[in-house]
């Protein structure tokens, strides 16, 4: 399984991913811009990214690029992801996840549980 993490504190969160992720996740580093064409091509299979309100500049370029029913904001600024929410759009073939960047290691924690349980 691949990963690409964009956006602001991308390093944080790819720190994040190898944590919670196991030997199966390769994870890096790149642009939403790269990471949509890697997900379009086939060689990505999930997209974090993270800004400050974690609906905008985090997954903007994903909802363009890769289409709105792949994407999705699962924690905004002030809110904590809620895994059941996470859940429901893995079961809807959700691909790329924006967060808040406060939020980025409680909301990687419970994407990669539910993405490695699918």
């Amino acid at each position: 399984m691949r990963i690409a993490v964009g956006g602001l504190d991308k390093n944080r969160m790819a720190a994040s991913v190898r944590e919670h992720g196991n030997s199966d996740v390769e994870v890096y580093e790149t642009t939403d811009m790269s990471a949509a064409k890697d997900i379009k091509a086939g060689k990505t299979d999930y997209y974090f990214g993270a800004c400050n309100s974690g609906g905008g500049a985090a997954i903007s370029i994903l909802i363009g690029m890769v289409g709105y029913n792949k994407c999705c904001t699962v924690a905004k600024n002030g809110q904590k992801a809620d895994e059941m929410v996470i859940k429901k759009y893995l079961d809807e073939g959700k691909i790329c996840f924006g967060m808040s960047v406060e939020n980025i290691e409680a909301t990687v924690q419970l994407l990669m549980k539910n993405i490695l349980e699918k």
